[in-house]
């Protein structure tokens, strides 16, 4: 006769009925269609309407982040595979629908042109050419539901534009790859961390690891 497996709570935790109600509330679901994006330009690209240029954005890749990680060799036993360090996405992707001046390519061309001089072909300082970029989800009745903010961007590639008379009711679409540094979530309430603390976190850390790998076994079976 088969024996039945016993477990701590004999009842499922999300019966049908549950989740359909859970979901049909005001939250609901987030929807890829409902967000704000908010850029902030350096220098001259700021002086142009950046609202019009933040409305204008038909599509946008929120980024990711990845954990790198190593066979911890120091452990007894089975061996986990712990989390060395954090790396982000190169670039996002963003689109923009362009108005019938192309306001929106010149921005971006202004925005590129704070990073060299046209006459000495001389590149300028990092802190001159890069700024932010906000990302908020939003839920239907336009609340901010949450937000990432991009540290140290600039459009590093405004993509070619194709030209034809095949499509003459189309609009033009202005493609950028922005690229960042990296990204944390805007909360007011989560005090995040600096960029200065975060890699002083990682490198002690690191060393810990140096540390804890060259004590002989006998005591790290010990810890």
């Amino acid at each position: 006769m088969a024996v039945n497996p016993l477990f701590s709570e004999a009842t499922a935790f999300g019966v049908l009925n549950n989740f359909l109600s859970e979901f049909h509330n005001d939250n609901g679901y987030a929807l890829p269609s409902r967000y704000e994006v908010l850029i902030s330009a350096p220098g001259g690209a700021a002086s142009q309407n950046t609202r019009k240029i933040n409305l204008r954005c038909e599509s946008i890749s929120m980024p990711g982040m990845n954990l790198s990680s190593t066979i911890d060799s120091s452990m007894y036993g089975v061996q986990a595979e712990v989390v060395d360090g954090v790396s982000f996405a190169d670039t996002i992707a963003m689109t923009f629908q362009s108005s019938g001046d192309l306001e929106e390519r010149i921005f971006f061309e202004r925005w590129q042109e704070q990073a060299w001089d046209r006459e000495t072909w001389n590149i300028k300082y990092y802190k001159d050419y890069t700024g932010t970029v906000d990302i908020y989800i939003l839920d239907i009745n336009n609340n901010k539901k949450y937000g990432i903010k991009l540290y140290e961007c600039y459009p590093k590639t405004i993509e070619a534009v194709p030209l034809d008379y095949a499509r003459a009711t189309d609009i033009i679409k202005i493609n950028i790859s922005m690229q960042y540094k990296y990204w944390d979530t805007l909360d007011i309430t989560a005090n995040p961390k600096s960029l200065v603390e975060k890699l002083f976190d990682t490198q002690k850390t690191g060393i810990e690891r140096i540390i804890s790998a060259n004590l002989p076994k006998v005591l790290s079976r010990l810890g």
